[in-house]
């Protein structure tokens, strides 16, 4: 996917997620997930958080001062944990607020800000043009968390793309060489299949 194509398809993909958050009432908000001791309130304030970081992100492309994600991996879960806690009213207004904000803000970075290298919450550095995939990764896996969509809703080239990267990290981390050896019939990869 190219550059803008993604920037497209991240705000048609938002304005679903923050539709589908809109008719969650109090008591959804505090229904528990797929993700362990995570409720339907802790994945709404981290989209809203992780929306707020990805725009810190886009604040050190556009000035050049280095602006990290979080301070460390405490600040992200604390935030994430005092939001989870908010009204239903509240976080609803607050992850809208926060995707308009991040939607604003890419949609204003010049041109050759985008080639910015800033670095993920991960350690990872990157170029400034995958900030917009960073958050449709966000916002697409978790409205499947959420029950507020599937991943067959997606298209088949978004789907490669995240199984691609996700297969990657874990060959990163040293994980994984089994199943790559599997998908592609060897013992030991030297590539993955292009579907990957």
């Amino acid at each position: 996917m190219n550059h803008e194509h993604l920037q497209a398809w991240l705000a048609e993909c938002t304005d679903r997620l923050l539709r589908a958050i809109d008719g969650f009432t109090q008591p959804d908000f505090e229904r528990t997930t797929a993700l362990p001791g995570w409720t339907v309130g802790h994945l709404v304030a981290h989209l809203h958080h992780n929306a707020e970081a990805l725009g810190r992100l886009v604040d050190w492309a556009a000035t050049g001062v280095p602006n990290p994600m979080y301070s460390g991996p405490e600040q992200r879960g604390a935030e994430i944990e005092r939001s989870a806690r908010l009204p239903a009213e509240q976080l609803r207004a607050l992850v809208r607020r926060s995707a308009t904000e991040l939607e604003s803000a890419m949609a204003g970075l010049p041109g050759k800000a985008w080639s910015a290298t800033v670095v993920t919450a991960q350690g990872r550095e990157v170029a400034a043009t995958e900030i917009p995939w960073l958050r449709l990764r966000e916002v697409t896996v978790h409205a499947v968390d959420l029950d507020t969509a599937r991943f067959a809703d997606f298209p088949a080239e978004f789907l490669e793309a995240l199984a691609r990267e996700a297969l990657e990290r874990r060959l990163g981390r040293g994980e994984g060489a089994l199943l790559a050896g599997l998908l592609t019939g060897r013992d030991h990869p030297s590539s993955l299949p292009a579907w990957l």
